[in-house]
C-alpha cells in the first residue's frame, strides 16, 4: 500500500512538473498575434497622432469655416483610444508600468481630442468674424464716399491685408501695423460722417479677428505641447524590450522541456513494459469474469421472466376466478330470456300449419276452404301477435348475445396498455356481468361525467371494476347502494365506487392491497384481487386510493392519465407481451 502511494506521488509530481515546463513554454499563435494586434494598434495610434497634427496645421492655414479633416482625424483618434483600452488589460497582465503608461495615453488623448473640439470651434468662430471682416471692407471700398484716392481707401485696403498675414502666419510679426492702421482708422473716421458707423464696426471687427486668431494658435499651441508621441515611442520600447525577454525566457524553457520529456519518456517506457504485462494478466482475469457475469446474468433474465409469466397467469387466474363465482348468476341472466324466446318460437312454430292452410286455400280459390281457414286462424288478429313474439325473442337474443360480447371482452388477454377505452362503457359491461349479484338487494346509482377514451388495457381495468363491485357487494349485508361517479380531474380520469356496507378500520385499511391479505374465513377468498386492482392501476401510471370507517362505508377512487408518453406505452406494452407470451 505504502509502495503504491509512493508512485502515485512520484507520478503526480513528475506530472505536475511537466504541466508547469509546458505552460512556460507557452508561445502559441494566439499569443503571437496578441503581440502583433498590440503592436499594430500603436502604429494605429502613431498614424492617427500624426495626421490629426498635420489637419491642425492645415486648419490654422484656412480662413473659411472648412474643418472636414479634423472630424475625421478626431474619429481617428478615437477609433485608435478604443483599440488601446482593449488592450490595457493585456499591457497590465504583461507590466504595471505598462499598463500605467498606456492609461496615461488614453488620458492624453481624451485630451487631444477636447481640444481639436475646442479648436474646431475657434476656427469656425474665427472664419466668421473674418468673412465678416472681408464683407464690411468690400462695402467700404465700394462706396461711393471713399473714392480710390481717398487717404482711408488704402487704410482699408491695407488692414485687410494684414489682417489675412496675421492669420496665415504661425508668429506673425504685424500686430503693431495693424494697430497703427486701426489708430488711422478711428482718426480719419470724422473726415466721411457718411461712414462713420461702418468704419468704426470696421475696427471693433478687426479687433474680433485679431482675438479669435490669438485664441486659435494657443489652443494650437496646447495641442502641439500633448506628448503623445513622446509616450507612444516610450511604451513601444517598453513593451518590445518585455516580449524580447519573454521569448528568450520561452526558449530556456522549452530547452529544459525537452530535457526532462526525454527523461519521462525513458521512466514511462519501462512503466509501460511493466504495465503491459500486468494488462495480459487482467484480461484473462476480465474474460473470465464476464462469462461468469453472463451466465449469472441469463439465469435472473430467465427467472425475471417466470415471474413475469406467473403473475400473467396470477391476474388471468383470479380473472377466471371471479367469473367462476358469478357463472350460476350470468347462467340465470341468459336462460330468462332464452326462456322466453323459446316459448315464443314454439307459439310461432305452432301457428305457421294454420298459416300454411290458409295460404293453400287462397292458392285454390275455394272460397268454402278460406272461409273454414280464416276461422281457424283470423290473420287481423294472428299477424301482430306473432310479429310481437318475434320481437321478444329478438329482442332475448340480443340480451344473450350483448352479454356473451361483455364476457368475451372481460376474458380476454390485452397486449398492449396503448387501447383508447370508454370506461363509463367498460363500467357498464362489468355491470351487466355481476348483474344477478346486486338485482333485489343493491341499489346501483350512477353519476357519469363526460370522460374522453383513456388509453389502457380495457380487459384489465374491467377487472379492476369487477373487483370493486364484488368487494362492494360482498361488504353490503343485506339491502344496501352502491354510488358510481366518474369525472376528469387535474388532467386525470377519475372512477369512484362507493358503498353503503361495514367499512374497514384503519389496520384493515393499511393491508387491503398486500397480496394475500383477506378478512373473509379460510376457502372464501385468495386475497389477491385488491392485490391485483393494485398493480394494474400502477402499470397504467395511475393511482387507487381508498376511504373507510367502521359503520361508514367504503369508498375507492381511481384516477387514470388521460395521455400516455409514446416511449412509456411503448415499454409497457413490451412488458406485458413478454409476461404473456
Amino acid at each position: 500500500m505504502l509502495q503504491r502511494l509512493l508512485m502515485a506521488i512520484s507520478v503526480g509530481a513528475a506530472l505536475v512538473v511537466l504541466a508547469v515546463l509546458v505552460v512556460r513554454t507557452q508561445s502559441e499563435p494566439q499569443t503571437v498575434q496578441g503581440h502583433l494586434a498590440r503592436m499594430i494598434t500603436l502604429a494605429q495610434l502613431r498614424v492617427a497622432n500624426e495626421d490629426a497634427d498635420i489637419q491642425v496645421a492645415r486648419a490654422r492655414l484656412r480662413l473659411t469655416a472648412e474643418t472636414d479633416g479634423l472630424r475625421d482625424a478626431v474619429q481617428r483618434l478615437e477609433a485608435a483610444r478604443a483599440s488601446l483600452s482593449t488592450h490595457r488589460d493585456e499591457f497590465r497582465a504583461v507590466s504595471r508600468d505598462l499598463s500605467g503608461n498606456a492609461a496615461a495615453l488614453i488620458e492624453q488623448i481624451d485630451t487631444k481630442t477636447a481640444l481639436i473640439g475646442t479648436y474646431e470651434r475657434q476656427l469656425r468662430q474665427f472664419a466668421s468674424v473674418y468673412e465678416r471682416l472681408r464683407a464690411q471692407v468690400e462695402t467700404l471700398l465700394a462706396h461711393p464716399a471713399l473714392p480710390l484716392g481717398h487717404a482711408l481707401h488704402g487704410v482699408v485696403r491695407g488692414l485687410i491685408e494684414e489682417i489675412t498675414a496675421y492669420a496665415l502666419q504661425s508668429t506673425p510679426d504685424n500686430r503693431s501695423t495693424i494697430e497703427s492702421l486701426l489708430d488711422r482708422l478711428g482718426a480719419d473716421a470724422a473726415s466721411v460722417p457718411a461712414l462713420r458707423g461702418a468704419l468704426l464696426d470696421l475696427g471693433r471687427s478687426t479687433t474680433a479677428a485679431l482675438g479669435e486668431k490669438d485664441r486659435v494658435r494657443a489652443t494650437a499651441q496646447q495641442l502641439a505641447d500633448i506628448p503623445i508621441a513622446a509616450g507612444l515611442d516610450d511604451l513601444q520600447q517598453r513593451y518590445v524590450n518585455h516580449y524580447v525577454k519573454s521569448e528568450f525566457e520561452v526558449a530556456r524553457y522549452r530547452n529544459v522541456l525537452v530535457i526532462y520529456a526525454s527523461a519521462l519518456l525513458v521512466v514511462f517506457g519501462f512503466v509501460g513494459w511493466r504495465l503491459r504485462r500486468s494488462y495480459a494478466e487482467l484480461q484473462d482475469m476480465n474474460a473470465k469474469l464476464e462469462a461468469t457475469v453472463e451466465a449469472r446474468t441469463a439465469e435472473l433474465r430467465k427467472a425475471l421472466n417466470d415471474v413475469r409469466m406467473q403473475q400473467a397467469q396470477l391476474v388471468q387466474s383470479e380473472k377466471m376466478a371471479a367469473l367462476g363465482q358469478m357463472v350460476a348468476g350470468v347462467a340465470h341472466e341468459i336462460n330468462t330470456p332464452l326462456g322466453y324466446a323459446r316459448g315464443n318460437v314454439e307459439t310461432v312454430r305452432e301457428a305457421l300449419p294454420l298459416i300454411r292452410e290458409l295460404f293453400d286455400a287462397q292458392q285454390s280459390g275455394d272460397a268454402q276452404r278460406q272461409e273454414q281457414a280464416r276461422r281457424n286462424w283470423p290473420p287481423e288478429e294472428g299477424l301482430p301477435e306473432i310479429e310481437m313474439l318475434l320481437a321478444d325473442a329478438d329482442y332475448g337474443l340480443g340480451q344473450i348475445g350483448e352479454l356473451v360480447r361483455s364476457l368475451k371482452d372481460f376474458a380476454r388477454v390485452d397486449r398492449s396498455l396503448n387501447e383508447m377505452f370508454d370506461l363509463n362503457e367498460g363500467m357498464e359491461t362489468t355491470l351487466k356481468i355481476c348483474h344477478n349479484q346486486l338485482k333485489g338487494r343493491i341499489e346501483v346509482k350512477r353519476d357519469y361525467g363526460d370522460l374522453p377514451p383513456v388509453p389502457c388495457a380495457p380487459s384489465q381495468i374491467n377487472q379492476v371494476f369487477l373487483n370493486l363491485l364484488n368487494n362492494a357487494a360482498q361488504a353490503i349485508d343485506g339491502p344496501g347502494v352502491i354510488a358510481i361517479r366518474t369525472r376528469v380531474e387535474d388532467g386525470m380520469a377519475v372512477v369512484e365506487v362507493r358503498d353503503s356496507g361495514c367499512g374497514m378500520d384503519a389496520e384493515t385499511r393499511a393491508h387491503i392491497f398486500e397480496p394475500f391479505f383477506t378478512t373473509k374465513p379460510v376457502g372464501q377468498g385468495t386475497g389477491l384481487g385488491l392485490s391485483i386492482v393494485f398493480r394494474i392501476v400502477e402499470d397504467h401510471r395511475g393511482s387507487i386510493d381508498v376511504e373507510s370507517a367502521v359503520g361508514q362505508g367504503t369508498t375507492f377512487r381511481l384516477r387514470l392519465p388521460l395521455q400516455r408518453p409514446r416511449k412509456l406505452a411503448t415499454a409497457d406494452a413490451d412488458s406485458l407481451q413478454e409476461s404473456v407470451a
